[in-house]
């Protein structure tokens, strides 16, 4: 019979049969003259290299000791020139930020069996038989490595959590509004975070007390403490549309940039703890930006506003699938690369033989403390919120 497209297209389709084509189950044939189990022709899979995008994260290896411990001191202000030296003798404190700790995650296990007298019956020969062994213990490397970089985007997600919460004025230690009057406000040291109402009945946004208390400052109006530095507003996060168009794109590139340009100075407010270092061009900045948004960024804005050479100091982007369990309306994170750690506190791999069964189980133990600093810089980029 004479080829035509269609008469082919239709025994095709007939003789690739999706009844043929990756079939859970074994159907036995023995389609020759001596009655011989028709032989399996080929045994495969399919490796994939699984990797930890997020590596710029990874902290020293702990050896002793598990939990960490971060501090940072303020700087100091200089003072009118005393030629007759009336303080020479007084004591001249540094100050500090507050002290904060990390604790260890405790540890975790991976557990595998490799028995023996197993595979040997079901492969052809010893390369397949290799294959398959090297292929198990594959999947204990692999799985700690998935694990480390979940461990990291559910680090960034905390972080960002904890940027948001900072920023909420509920959670204040002092609420304070402005006073027309000027009287004292009896300010006591309660806390660091000074929620502050600018005009009356206007938005309330979460200050950080930068100074150290003094009872002078209970005299002080809400304006006053911000004038004087003694507070300093908490600018951790940025409610802006995720770019979807070259609009929301534009805007974006356009708030990353003066972000970074802030990010790559000495600033305050900018950081957990108030006072922000700043990111120095060899450590860097990382945008960590969730899947779905560089292509929108690649397609409908400039695409120079994302290469280093245009940006203020080297920033290199990292994507990723998810920010852990955080609000999903979370999408970008500017982060200094020193201020998210994490670090390992053990690694082993422990192995047991059972005799009696005839199998040795391995064991890839693995423990870590994370580390998010209060002192570096961050930036949360967030859907606006209703």
């Amino acid at each position: 019979m004479k080829l035509s497209i269609k008469n082919l297209a239709s025994v095709i389709a007939t003789y690739v049969d999706e009844n043929k084509v990756s079939v859970a189950t074994f159907q036995e044939t023995r389609n020759n003259t001596v009655g011989l189990l028709d032989t399996i022709g080929k045994i495969f899979t399919i490796t994939h290299n699984y990797v930890d995008k997020l590596e710029a994260f990874d902290g020293e290896f702990l050896s002793f000791g598990k939990t960490i411990e971060e501090w940072a001191n303020d700087l100091i202000l200089c003072e009118d020139y005393r030629p007759n030296g009336e303080r020479a003798m007084s004591p001249h404190e540094l100050t500090y930020r507050p002290v904060y700790f990390s604790y260890t995650l405790g540890r975790k296990v991976i557990p595998l069996t490799i028995r023996n007298n197993d595979i040997e019956r079901a492969v052809h020969n010893e390369g397949q038989f290799v294959s398959i062994i090297e292929g198990k213990t594959k999947a204990l490397a692999d799985s700690k490595t998935m694990m480390k970089y979940a461990i990291k985007r559910q680090l960034l997600g905390v972080l960002a959590t904890m940027c948001i919460n900072m920023q909420d004025t509920t959670i204040a230690d002092i609420t304070l509004a402005y006073n027309d009057t000027g009287s004292a406000l009896s300010l006591s040291v309660v806390g660091d975070i000074i929620s502050i109402t600018l005009t009356n009945g206007g938005d309330a946004h979460n200050y950080i007390m930068v100074k150290p208390y003094s009872s002078d400052y209970a005299s002080y109006t809400p304006t006053q403490l911000i004038d004087n530095g003694i507070v300093v507003k908490l600018d951790l996060v940025e409610e802006l549309a995720q770019p979807v168009d070259a609009t929301t794109s534009e805007d974006f590139a356009l708030s990353l940039k003066k972000a970074v340009e802030v990010a790559e100075d000495f600033s305050e407010g900018r950081s957990l703890n108030g006072a922000t270092l700043g990111a120095t061009p060899n450590e860097g900045l990382y945008l960590v930006v969730k899947q779905g948004v560089m292509p929108t960024l690649d397609v409908k804005s400039l695409a120079g506003a994302f290469h280093t050479d245009k940006l203020a100091i080297p920033t290199k982007i990292v994507v990723v699938p998810d920010l852990g369990d955080a609000n999903d309306d979370i999408y970008a994170l500017l982060v200094d690369a020193r201020g998210i750690k994490c670090h390992p506190t053990y690694e082993a791999i422990r192995e047991n033989v059972n005799g009696d069964g005839d199998f040795l189980n391995m064991f890839s133990h693995f423990e870590c403390t994370c580390f998010a600093s209060r002192n570096t810089y961050v930036r949360v980029f967030m859907k606006p919120q209703a």
